[in-house]
Parts: C-alpha cells; sequence; structure tokens
C-alpha cells in the first residue's frame, strides 16, 4: 500500500515540478520533442533555430537524477524503514518505472494534445514518429533509472 501511495505522490511531484521548471519557458524542454514538432515550428520561426545544446540537457538531467537519489534514499530510510542496497535500490526502481511510464504515457501522449507546441505545430501527439520518440525516450528514461536505483541502493545503509 505504501509503495502504491509513493508513486501517486511521485507522479504528482514530477507534474508539479515540470510545470514549474517550464512555467512561461517552455523552451527549456524543446529537446524533449519529437524532431517533427520541432522542424515544424522552426520553420514557422517559433522556436529558436539551433535546439539547446545537448550538453545543457543532460547536465540538467543528470543534476536531476543526483537530487532524486538523495531525496530517494531519505525517503527510503526514513519513510519506509529500508536499510539494505538490494531493497532500497528495488523500491526506488519500481518508482522510478512507475514516474518514466507515466511520463510517456500520460504527460508525452495523453496530455500532448493540449500542449502549446504540439497545437502550434499541427503535429498530433499520435502521430507514429512522435510516439516512438518518446517511448525511446523512455527506455533512455528506464536505464537513467538504474543508475539512480544504484545510487540509491549506496546511500541508504550509509544513512
Amino acid at each position: 500500500m505504501i509503495f502504491l501511495i509513493e508513486s501517486v505522490v511521485a507522479c504528482l511531484i514530477f507534474t508539479v515540478l515540470i510545470k514549474l521548471i517550464s512555467h512561461n519557458r517552455q523552451e527549456v524542454f524543446t529537446n524533449d520533442y519529437p524532431p517533427v514538432v520541432t522542424d515544424k515550428l522552426r520553420a514557422m520561426g517559433l522556436i529558436a533555430e539551433k535546439p539547446p545544446a545537448k550538453k545543457k540537457d543532460m547536465i540538467r538531467k543528470l543534476t536531476a537524477m543526483a537530487v532524486f537519489a538523495v531525496l530517494f534514499a531519505l525517503l527510503m530510510r526514513y519513510v519506509n524503514g529500508i536499510t539494505s542496497f538490494g531493497q532500497a535500490a528495488l523500491t526506488v526502481y519500481g518508482l522510478w518505472l512507475v514516474v518514466d511510464w507515466y511520463d510517456f504515457l500520460v504527460m508525452d501522449i495523453l496530455l500532448a494534445p493540449f500542449d502549446k507546441f504540439y497545437q502550434k505545430s499541427g503535429i498530433s501527439a499520435f502521430d507514429k514518429s512522435a510516439v516512438i520518440f518518446h517511448f525511446k525516450g523512455s527506455l533512455r528514461g528506464m536505464f537513467l533509472g538504474i543508475i539512480c536505483a544504484l545510487l540509491v541502493g549506496l546511500i541508504v545503509p550509509l544513512l
């Protein structure tokens, strides 16, 4: 039951963080849109001709992952009472997967028709290339989740 509650809370926190980060500056996530959308927006002059640097994008994501690892470790130790590497890593990876799939299915697919970039581009969020783009991003997210879970597993016994 606690895992279900943590999953719902994690998805809500994820949504709030995305909305806070992108409030009035959605171009921060330009690399998170499929090329079929960004190419059309560039052609219309609605976003910068040159996409944001991938290096900045990776730094942003790795920083978030490190912060989440510490927060997850504190959650595992002091809320769940987990003290072992394995149990912490598996629980965190499970939570990461829930948020990753929520991001893919809800944020990137179901809510995308309400996104201003999709609306302005005229591209459907259900376009095959858009779905494949987000699916590949979800797979990358699953891999990053393994790294985060291992970090949490290393931190928890130290707390």
